[in-house]
C-alpha cells in the first residue's frame, strides 16, 4: 500500500529529526535509541501498521513527536480505520469498553469503560474525549499536548495519564 510506504518514509524522516533534538537536548541515551530503531519497516499492512501504533513505544513516539500529520492520517480515512479502533475527523462519538482507541482531528468521544481490562486510549491533532471509568476498568492514555481529555472515575476503576 503506497500510503504506508509512505509513511515508513515519513517516520524515518521523523525519528532522526526527533534523535536530532534528543541529543541538542543532551538526552544522547534517547537519541541512540531513536536511531536504532526498526519498529516500522513499510511493509506492515494496515492492520500491523495499527497494530504499532498502539504498542507503548508506538503510542509514545506518536504523541511525543506529533508523527503522523494530520494531512497523512488523513489518506487513510478511505481503508476504514474505524474498524480498528482508530477514528479521524469523526466528529462526535460514543464508545463503550473498546479496548483500543485512537482519536485524531475533529472527533470528539465520549468513552465509558466498564469491563475488567487494559485499555488503551491515543489522542492526537486536537482529538478530545469525556472518559468515564467504573468497576475495575483500567485506562491507559497518551495525548499529545493539543488535545483535551476529561475524566471521571467511579468505583476501583484506574486511569493512568
Amino acid at each position: 500500500m503506497k500510503e504506508i510506504e509512505k509513511a515508513q518514509r515519513n517516520w524515518l524522516d521523523a525519528k532522526e529529526k526527533a534523535a536530532r533534538s534528543e541529543e541538542s537536548k543532551g538526552h544522547s541515551g534517547i537519541a541512540r535509541k531513536l536511531d536504532a530503531c526498526k519498529m516500522f519497516k513499510g511493509d506492515e499492512t494496515l492492520e500491523g501498521m495499527v497494530d504499532l501504533m498502539f504498542s507503548p513505544q508506538g503510542a509514545e513516539f506518536l504523541t511525543r513527536y506529533k508523527f503522523p500529520d494530520l494531512a497523512t492520517f488523513r489518506r487513510f480515512r478511505k481503508y476504514d480505520p474505524e474498524r480498528l479502533g482508530v477514528h479521524i475527523d469523526r466528529g462526535e462519538i460514543s464508545l463503550q469498553d473498546e479496548k483500543r482507541v485512537f482519536l485524531v482531528g475533529k472527533t470528539t468521544a465520549r468513552l465509558k469503560y466498564t469491563v475488567t481490562q487494559g485499555n488503551r486510549l491515543v489522542l492526537m491533532h486536537g482529538a478530545k474525549a469525556i472518559v468515564e471509568a467504573s468497576g475495575w476498568a483500567i485506562v491507559r492514555i497518551e495525548a499529545d499536548d493539543s488535545c483535551e481529555v476529561v475524566v471521571k472515575t467511579n468505583d476501583h476503576a484506574k486511569v493512568l495519564q
